[in-house]
């Protein structure tokens, strides 16, 4: 392992192919739920737009007063569902550019908050990450540059300015522990290369430390990139078939509404 092979390359390329499925495959996940989401919204508003139209000028009598149904709640639901609508794409238009790391530190942090579908990205950030240290290390650069080409190299803001900080850090002469402080990334790989690296290594143990980190990170992405994209299929799933299904109810009471309203003469 002291020197580059085709057997390390090969390696890489397989952990690339890792990344790409994962980053393609929560892309696609995401854009699909987005799109049953959409069409939920869409189909909801066009029956509520429809039905309030129909029933227009609707009304009933109370004793020998003509009162009109009052469906101003409906053309709110209708805004409440282009509201969600923009919402939506706003949330997908954050998470592909989280994908790409092209979104600013804040940003990159609340998409990080997103359940299940956050931790995946920043697992695929970390993966690559490690793998650019691993390749730094193998050719013998120092930890201020293998640093400072991964913070280039990595898709997570914040991760990026972390291993920047880093590298500057050790630059400085400071301690291992105390150049790696406070990841913006908990995951196991890299709180294990934290612990071990501030024991005295030989180069080989170094090389060892991060391949196994590496391998470690890629085999999170595989399995957590697969969960991920099921946890994205059933909540797009359940989440149009809720909206359609309100509006639907919501539409059923406007016409019962409407009918009661043709028979209601109240008291006399």
């Amino acid at each position: 392992m002291s020197k580059w092979t085709i057997a390390n390359q090969a390696e890489v390329e397989t952990w690339a192919a890792i990344r790409d499925n994962g980053r393609s495959s929560l892309s696609r996940a995401t854009t699909l739920s987005l799109l049953y989401l959409l069409a939920a919204l869409a189909v909801g508003a066009y029956l509520l737009s429809a039905v309030a139209q129909i029933c227009e000028g609707a009304i009933y009598f109370v004793g020998w007063d003509v009162e009109e149904v009052q469906f101003t709640w409906m053309e709110t639901m209708m805004w409440i569902y282009a509201g969600a609508a923009v919402i939506a794409l706003a949330g997908w238009l954050l998470v592909q550019l989280s994908l790409r790391g092209r979104l600013p530190v804040l940003l990159s942090v609340f998409v990080a908050k997103i359940p299940g579908l956050g931790r995946a990205i920043q697992t695929i950030a970390l993966a690559n990450f490690c793998e650019s240290i691993y390749r730094s290390v193998v050719r013998s650069q120092t930890y201020g540059d293998a640093f400072r080409f991964a913070s280039q190299e990595a898709r997570f803001t914040p991760l990026q300015n972390w291993a920047a900080q880093s590298a500057l850090r050790l630059d400085a002469g400071q301690s291992w522990e105390h150049a790696l402080s406070h990841p913006p990334i908990k995951d196991h790989p890299l709180a294990a290369v934290t612990a071990l690296g501030q024991g005295q290594l030989s180069r080989e143990e170094t090389i060892g430390m991060w391949h196994q980190a590496a391998s470690d990170s890629h085999s999170l992405v595989d399995s957590r990139s697969r969960r991920t994209v099921r946890y994205l299929f059933r909540t797009g799933l359940v989440a149009s078939v809720l909206t359609a299904s309100f509006a639907i109810l919501a539409v059923n009471t406007a016409i019962v509404m409407t009918i009661n309203g043709l028979t209601f003469f109240g008291w006399w």
